[in-house]
């Protein structure tokens, strides 16, 4: 890999409402630890992903984008890195191409590896090894790389990949067909069994004289914006198109291609997916999963609890969400988990220093 010279590209830039009130607009799921129960040390998400890349990247070589507000946090964890600080948040494609621009300035030819900052890989190791196969790939063919994640369950909440013919002999990548939007259940589980789908992890690898020629091919207005600009992003911004990468380029472009990832992988997208991560995380308990604080249980079961410094006494409650952080104690349906946004919004009107 060291031949390759990489460049790390990291999106650090959203803020997400599902963790809440663990999270807020100020300290998003990106700047959040879900170590063992009660361990105020467990490294923060977007710290696991620079550590995941420690022997593939350099810290010189490596990009963070995030937005203005958080840029002092993020910096704070950065290392190395090179933090850029959107002037305003405008989805996954001006991130993209901003940071192709900059690693382009420095190496036209330089391999980029795109990935969220919030996500969770339990064998780091063996995602490094798809990850060093893809970054070969894309340093010796004009192809976008996309890494699909082998499903382990029907899932609604992922888009998916739907994989094609082997692009080459013995070198496990294939061609992409389609992103196809997430799926009912019925749909997800005839993907899963047919085997020819992945889920769309949202991780990318390509050069950068490649995404910028397909942002020219798509997306011609983004160069407009820039060169109008003369590369002055706070200009520049503005008159981007706010949209996702996979909408602008990766639905259209036919030069794409997938690596499968089979490493634990999990985008920790909402309290009840930490469920799945309980034993990893040292979570496991007789009431459910606890993340922070202790639980003192009888009768109750399947519940989920972060409540960091305290104690929570449950009797005889199942399939709940307990979360205390500063003033906030959240108690929610397990069920309704993707409906905390609901709150949210309701918190942004009535407390929105809370929100």
């Amino acid at each position: 890999m060291s031949k390759l010279n990489p460049f790390l590209v990291i999106m650090a830039g959203g803020s997400g409402t599902r963790f809440w009130p663990k999270s807020t607009a100020r300290r998003p799921k990106q700047l959040l630890s879900f170590g063992r129960s009660g361990d105020a040390e467990a490294p923060t998400l977007l710290k696991m992903t620079l550590d995941r890349f420690e022997e593939v990247v350099p810290e010189a070589q490596r990009v963070i984008v995030t937005t203005r507000q958080l840029s002092a946090a993020v910096a704070e964890q950065a290392g190395g890195a090179i933090v850029l600080e959107e002037p305003q948040g405008r989805n996954t494609a001006p991130c993209i191409y901003w940071a192709a621009r900059e690693v382009a300035r420095r190496d036209p030819r330089g391999v980029m590896l795109v990935m969220p900052a919030d996500h969770y890989i339990a064998m780091p190791e063996r995602f490094r090894e798809t990850v060093r196969e893809a970054a070969r790939w894309a340093a010796e063919n004009d192809d976008l790389v996309a890494l699909g994640v082998k499903p382990v369950r029907a899932e609604t909440g992922y888009g998916y990949l739907r994989i094609g013919e082997e692009a080459a002999p013995g070198r496990g990548c294939r061609r992409v067909e389609a992103f196809v939007e997430k799926p009912n259940l019925e749909k997800a589980e005839q993907f899963v069994r047919s085997g020819q789908y992945l889920w769309n992890g949202g991780m990318f690898l390509w050069r950068a004289e490649v995404i910028l020629a397909a942002f020219d091919r798509h997306m011609p207005e983004m160069k407009k914006a820039w060169e109008t600009a003369q590369g002055r992003v706070e200009q520049a911004y503005p008159a981007m198109t706010a949209t996702s990468i996979d909408y602008g380029i990766m639905e259209k472009a036919r030069n794409v291609v997938s690596f499968s990832l089979d490493c634990g992988w999990d985008d920790v997208g909402s309290w009840t997916s930490l469920e799945g991560l309980a034993d990893t995380l040292g979570a496991r308990h007789e009431a459910g999963t606890v993340t922070a604080g202790q639980v003192i249980s009888v009768d109750a079961k399947g519940n989920i609890v972060d409540v960091p410094g305290k104690v929570a006494a449950l009797l005889g409650v199942q399939e709940l969400i307990i979360v205390q952080q500063g003033e906030v104690l959240l108690v929610a349906d397990k069920a309704r988990a993707q409906d905390i946004k609901l709150i949210v919004e309701r918190i942004r009107k009535e407390r929105p220093e809370l929100a």
